[in-house]
């Protein structure tokens, strides 16, 4: 087998948008858009005679102050990790690659399954089990960073995933009761989702802020999300959700209820005391945004049959008229309709008890019935131990020092 270096892009495409292991982080356009920032990409495969089989997207990004650099195969590499001969071959020709090109190390966090479980994160009784596989990669060379159960990697080791084997009024059918109820509110109260423009990008940015405050994690610039749909959208690879609160909508909706209910023999007067005070309050809404408020947004990335839900953002006000959850059955229905196969949710917790601070998160996913998938995890192949010791010692204590004394 051999390395094959600088392989055609649209043979790479081919191969990573149909292998079961194949990732939208793997992806030419990724490696495009990475290479925005601090990263650059090549293309790379594995050929056994005339047969392409497997690929590799591999960043690469300087060290500061040294002539070194890390390499990085985000969700990869691409190929039958079932099939050790082959996997040991990818690693040899990759670790003598990045050796010959000044790397310390190359880092891997393959799309493969540890244990199998189920909705609820149970383990699956003679489910699927690659701890052999492990083993193996250690071996091979690689250092496993550990089974961690948060977000301690650079990808999430732990996701929710949706199985689209069936239609969406199906699917809907299949949601947790408290789900479909809260698709129903939003539907009622009058929110509408929308496919953005790179103009809304900078709304989406404003919330994501809000969000981020919110739930204390930094956010990204509006630059970082212009480059990214610049370079996946005109690929079919970006779309970009809003949930708008329609408040004349509401309006009519509300002044409907109102009629009804005064309209019944026996009216309920609690009701009608409800509706008047919401109908005073949508009336002043109207006023005040007679276009709509923008209460949520998302981001979701598409490669092959599968769709990924990977930015998520949600404002402060009017979170009782649950965009949330009608933004994600819209891009669910959607989903569908493009012929994906997957929905994936991206990041949870391992960490299943109700006092984690990240317990809602899962909560709200799982409310979609979907599957909880635990990943291998991360792999470190160290070339040259002296550099890598200070980059994952030395430099972010020295960053944490500069700090400091800029503090």
């Amino acid at each position: 087998m051999r390395l094959i270096k600088n392989l055609d892009r649209d043979k790479f495409v081919a191969f990573n948008k149909t292998h079961s292991y194949g990732s939208f982080l793997q992806t030419p356009e990724w490696g495009q858009f990475k290479s925005m920032g601090e990263w650059d990409y090549e293309l790379v495969g594995l050929g056994d005679g005339d047969e392409l089989v497997g690929v590799c997207m591999l960043l690469r990004r300087k060290l500061p102050l040294v002539p070194k650099y890390m390499y990085y195969a985000s969700r990869g590499f691409v190929c039958d990790y079932k099939n050790h001969d082959l996997v040991k071959a990818f690693t040899k020709e990759l670790v003598a690659y990045v050796k010959a090109n000044k790397g310390m190390v190359l880092k891997i966090d393959p799309l493969v399954k540890y244990q199998e479980r189920d909705s609820e994160g149970d383990l699956v009784e003679g489910g699927e089990d690659n701890k052999d596989l492990v083993e193996f990669l250690k071996s091979l060379g690689y250092r496993h960073k550990g089974i961690t159960l948060d977000f301690d990697g650079v990808q999430p080791r732990f996701v929710y995933k949706l199985n689209l084997d069936r239609s969406p009024d199906e699917l809907l059918k299949k949601f947790h009761h408290k789900t479909r109820y809260n698709i129903k509110v939003a539907q009622k109260k009058g929110v509408e989702i929308i496919e953005g423009t790179r103009e809304d990008l900078e709304d989406f940015v404003r919330i994501m802020e809000v969000t981020g405050e919110r739930d204390g994690f930094i956010t990204r610039p509006l630059s970082y999300f212009q480059n990214m749909y610049d370079i996946l959208y005109p690929q079919g690879l970006f779309k970009l959700y809003l949930a708008k609160y329609n408040v004349k909508k509401a309006l009519e909706i509300s002044v409907k209820n109102l009629t009804d209910e005064e309209k019944k023999n026996k009216p309920d007067n609690n009701r009608i005391e409800k509706l008047t005070k919401e109908i005073d309050e949508l009336k002043g809404l109207v006023a005040d945004h007679p276009k709509g408020i923008l209460v949520s947004g998302t981001i979701m990335i598409l490669n092959g049959e599968t769709a990924c839900y990977l930015y998520g953002a949600s404002d402060n006000l009017y979170r009782n008229v649950m965009p949330n959850y009608l933004i994600q059955w819209e891009m669910i229905r959607q989903s569908c309709e493009m012929g994906c196969k997957i929905y994936d949710f991206r990041g949870i917790s391992g960490d299943r008890s109700p006092d984690h601070h990240l317990y809602g998160l899962y909560r709200f996913k799982k409310g979609f019935t979907g599957e909880f998938v635990e990943y291998i995890g991360e792999f470190d192949y160290v070339i040259d131990p002296f550099f890598f010791f200070i980059y994952e010692w030395g430099l972010p204590r020295f960053k944490k020092l500069l700090r400091k004394l800029k503090g």
